[in-house]
């Protein structure tokens, strides 16, 4: 496919704007693009939204018209601005059709410097968040490639073109994706007669707002409903429009955005020591600080903590992680404590209890009657709770079982009983 690049403007901006006030909670994002970035003051618009919001950010660019994430590469103003290493996220944005073009080209002219890119950003500092800012599809598509490449040929092709091509670079350089392109796809469905270009192409005032809205929702992962920032030039109901469905857009679909990739993913185990008494293990990769909460008004801040409950209940135990970029991550499960000393009743006056070994299945009968019947293993995690009724309930257990498991019942007399049994 030939490389029909249109470059409708001549500028050559390659500057780097610093804005707001840095301070320790200061928020910094450095923009690398070209004429859809510098268009509008795409950096400055964000930072205003952001500050409506309450979030302090201080902005740099470097955007030549035109450029291309090849160029960026060697370019010394977006090598300097990377080189300085303080960025919390940097956004970077190809030039607006390569990303559209077939799968084999794009993999030939685009991943290869996007990935560039993102090393050069981390070898400057390991704790900055790379952004793909995903664009939006020319208003007609793409005349001057349609004919060697149909898909472009309308906007809906082009538009699908580029989000898979940006989710793509997010994926393979465990970086962030934010759906401008997404959020102005939608915007064009729900307002199919609104204006969003200047020429077919660049975006217009109201077009950008899309962009700076869809950036605060993705960095700060808050919707923008509540700001109070927005150009004079548009509507009422164009701001709340495209603040709505920036925040919906970007939340509902999180997960393909990559938003928070490399944030520490928190998880924890645990092992019953008898007596109430329960040793914690923290399985997260990376984690530098941890904070537990036991679920009966006790913390720790241990690695791999030991507690012991007062007594029999149902806690919610809850892990805090931190890495050391600051990233954090959270994890949490109810822990079902009984004490040893709950005397083992014989089976045969409440339940009849067998084990399948070979299905991994519990059948379990309530002798007396209608009842509730509650499983738990011998570290607390609760393997079944529902209602029996005279009939035999099977259990299918997720993993072959062996150890001592405890049982409670609920009978219709409302008396409760407890005991337990060993599957050898």
């Amino acid at each position: 496919m030939r490389n029909t690049l249109s470059i409708s403007s001549l500028v050559c901006l390659i500057a780097i704007h610093l804005s707001g006030i840095a301070r320790a909670d200061t928020t910094r994002v450095l923009f690398i693009g070209n004429s859809y970035t510098y268009t509008n003051d795409l950096p400055n618009m964000f930072r205003l939204l952001a500050l409506s919001l309450g979030d302090t950010v201080e902005t740099g660019m470097s955007a030549p018209g035109g450029y291309t994430f090849q160029q960026h590469t060697t370019n010394t103003t977006t090598q300097a601005a990377i080189a300085q290493g303080d960025w919390d996220f940097v956004v970077l944005q190809e030039q607006s059709q390569l990303p559209s073009f077939s799968p084999a080209q794009v993999a030939a002219e685009v991943y290869p410097f996007a990935t560039q890119l993102v090393q050069q950003i981390q070898q400057a500092n390991p704790c900055t968040e790379t952004i793909f800012l995903m664009t939006w599809g020319r208003e007609n598509g793409d005349a001057s490639n349609c004919a060697s490449y149909p898909p472009v040929c309308t906007y809906s092709g082009m538009q699908q073109r580029l989000y898979e091509s940006y989710v793509a670079m997010a994926e393979q350089n465990s970086a962030w994706c934010a759906p401008v392109g997404a959020v102005w796809r939608a915007y064009r469905n729900a307002q199919p007669t609104a204006a969003l270009y200047t020429d077919g192409s660049h975006p217009n005032v109201l077009g950008t707002y899309i962009a700076a809205n869809t950036l605060v929702s993705t960095i700060f992962r808050h919707a923008t409903v509540d700001a109070t920032y927005a150009p004079g030039a548009l509507s009422n109901e164009q701001i709340t429009e495209v603040r709505t469905l920036a925040s919906e857009v970007v939340a509902d679909s999180a997960a393909i955005w990559n938003i928070g990739v490399n944030d520490p993913l928190a998880q924890f185990d645990w092992t019953d020591l008898g007596n109430g008494a329960i040793l914690f293990a923290n399985n997260t990769m990376g984690a530098v600080q941890q904070q537990w909460t036991f679920g009966d008004g006790n913390t720790s801040t241990d690695f791999d903590p030991q507690h012991t409950y007062g007594g029999a209940g149902t806690y919610l135990v809850e892990l805090s992680v931190e890495d050391d970029c600051g990233r954090t991550g959270s994890a949490s499960s109810e822990l079902a404590i009984i004490i040893s000393t709950v005397p083992e009743r014989d089976l045969g006056r409440d339940l009849d209890l067998q084990y399948d070994q070979a299905l991994q299945q519990i059948m379990v009968t309530s002798i007396n009657g209608p009842a509730t019947v509650e499983l738990f293993d011998i570290g607390g995690r609760k393997l079944y709770h529902g209602s029996i009724h005279g009939s035999t309930r099977t259990i299918t257990l997720q993993r072959s079982f062996h150890g001592l498991l405890f049982w409670t019942l609920g009978s219709q007399d409302g008396l409760r009983r407890s005991g337990r049994f060993v599957i050898p």
